[in-house]
């Protein structure tokens, strides 16, 4: 080992000694004329391209959004955004910048459609209360080249590619063609009923879009009426819906989706399946698939463990959410359903409809609907109204009566879990009224 430290010693000194003398710099320029030649040929790039740049963005959540940007040397950007009908088809204008962090970045500074995607408050775009939908309006700059431009979110991570686009690009935009395809995540503003059907082939399929995380659920019974379901993620793009995982019934596959209209009279969509087979969309009063014991599981659930379900906004009715207007009424926080709340007497132990107030900073029940225990029949539970618990203050009579007479439907609801701790209580009458229950 000496022999060796011995023979590199003398090396390792000429090395040093080399570097010593050589007080070349191995970067031509300063730092920060380094770092203000790149702003300036992003700069250059960003508002040279004529007809602007089409945009792909990915969220940290896996969600795709396209958008359009044209950028002029006045730190302003004109942009749309498929994020929904009105994002698509009215340019939105803000500002931009170039600026030198821990490297070059380019922040939108101003709100636009990008800022929505990013906003914290769910009631915005649908996303995660405190998180949105996990995107950036603040990129850092990875690379340019001839025709593109690579990004990373600064905070989020989220992935943003630009690449330069054709006249032909812009005015899909500026013709409706992206607000058109659109016209899909608006199946629930346009088709009334809960439950949509998709006809395609022999075979009828249930559809349950998510616009907010981008993905659509497929349910049907095979030829043997064996049920299967099937949830993937969809692009859009100026065309139509492309499927992530296509569908694969059989010899049957679904792959996308174009040509979307909307035919009034029928309250349906007509659009072609894998761009050539015309198929419909329309409202349906029934599950494809009927989960006979979900009733009585949501009930079980809560009544196991002497809690309860809750909704905030009650009972959504022909299209509208909060039909029956209960957060117009002061201090009202949400609506919960209490099963085996307590004894009418007579060994009689009736369920609670109740709603919570905030009173002096408490959540409490100040009245609520009491219900006979409920009937669970043919995949439906049906509540059977036994009388009014507490006082019902004037201002939620008709809130309270009018959700009082909903909930007691003879017909009944069907019961659709939505996840480990969600369910839709659907109206068996006419699939046009249901309650979101979370846990």
């Amino acid at each position: 080992m000496k022999r060796i430290i011995t023979y590199l010693l003398p090396a390792l000194l000429a090395f040093s000694s080399c570097r010593k003398d050589n007080n070349d710099s191995v970067f031509p320029g300063t730092t920060d004329e380094r770092i203000n030649k790149t702003l300036s040929e992003y700069q250059t790039a960003l508002e040279g391209a004529q007809f602007g740049w089409n945009a792909r963005l990915t969220t940290a959540a896996g969600s795709i959004y396209n958008f359009h940007f044209s950028f002029n040397n006045a730190n302003r950007v004109l942009m749309f955004g498929d994020i929904d009908t009105l994002t698509a088809s009215e340019r939105k204008e803000s500002s931009y910048r170039l600026k030198a962090l821990q490297q070059p970045a380019l922040i939108f500074d101003t709100y636009s459609y990008l800022h929505i995607l990013a906003d914290p408050d769910g009631s915005v775009n649908g996303g995660t209360p405190g998180e949105g939908l996990n995107s950036d309006f603040e990129f850092s700059l990875d690379s340019l080249a001839a025709d593109s431009i690579k990004l990373t979110g600064r905070f989020k991570g989220s992935k943003l590619v630009l690449k330069r686009s054709t006249q032909q690009d812009l005015q899909t935009w500026q013709n409706g063609q992206w607000k058109n395809v659109l016209l899909f995540e608006d199946l629930s503003a346009r088709i009334l009923n809960y439950f949509k059907r998709l006809h395609y082939g022999a075979t009828q399929y249930e559809i349950q879009v998510n616009k907010t995380e981008r993905t659509v659920t497929f349910t049907w019974r095979d030829g043997a009426g064996t049920a299967h379901q099937h949830t993937t993620g969809y692009v859009v793009n100026n065309t139509g819906i492309q499927l992530t995982n296509p569908l694969v019934n059989g010899a049957s596959t679904i792959n996308s989706f174009s040509n979307f209209s909307w035919n009034a009279g029928a309250s349906a969509f007509t659009m072609n399946v894998n761009g050539a087979t015309p198929s419909t969309i329309a409202g349906a009063i029934a599950p494809v698939v009927l989960d006979v014991q979900a009733p009585s599981r949501w009930w079980n659930f809560v009544a196991q463990q002497d809690s309860y379900w809750a909704t905030l906004n009650g009972f959504h009715v022909n299209g509208v959410d909060d039909a029956f207007k209960l957060h117009d009424i002061s201090n009202f926080m949400f609506l919960v359903f209490w099963p085996r709340f307590g004894d009418a007497g007579g060994g009689l132990i009736y369920d609670l409809a109740g709603w919570v107030y905030n009173s002096g900073g408490t959540a409490s029940i100040e009245f609520g609907a009491a219900f006979e225990p409920p009937t669970f029949t043919n995949g439906k539970v049906i509540f059977s109204w036994l009388g009014t618990l507490g006082d019902v203050p004037p201002e939620a009579e008709d809130p309270y009566v009018n959700t009082a007479i909903q909930w007691s439907d003879p017909l009944g609801y069907y019961l659709v879990q939505t996840s480990p701790t969600t369910y839709d209580m659907v109206s068996a009458r006419d699939a046009k009224a249901w309650i979101t229950w979370e846990y």
